[in-house]
């Protein structure tokens, strides 16, 4: 579906590097995430901290509206694929980290 249409069914894929971070932030919808290739970490809170193992490929990990969050890759390329009804919206906790405004 088309992420900038409210009440779209969007499934997006996404590549990421190594080592990437994606800082703290929230979203208003519920979002599943499912792990294509790569590995990658979630944490929850506003922190940003690496804690906890590195998920694989087939791992699958759902959050809920308005839940603070962040996101990490190992040292391989990353891709994941998200779900959620759209729009798309993206807040980041610090709003020195979103990547729109540098």
């Amino acid at each position: 579906g088309d992420p900038t249409k409210t009440g779209e069914v969007v499934v997006t894929r996404s590549k990421f590097p190594p080592n990437y971070q994606i800082p703290p932030h929230t979203h208003p919808y519920a979002e599943t995430i499912t792990l294509v290739s790569g590995s990658i970490g979630f944490g929850v809170g506003e922190k940003g901290e690496k804690t906890g193992d590195l998920l694989k490929p087939g791992a699958f990990h759902a959050l809920p509206a308005n839940q603070a969050h962040y996101v990490w890759t190992g040292g391989e390329e990353t891709i994941i694929e998200v779900h959620f009804v759209g729009p798309f919206r993206i807040t980041y906790i610090n709003p020195a980290d979103d990547p729109r405004k540098k």
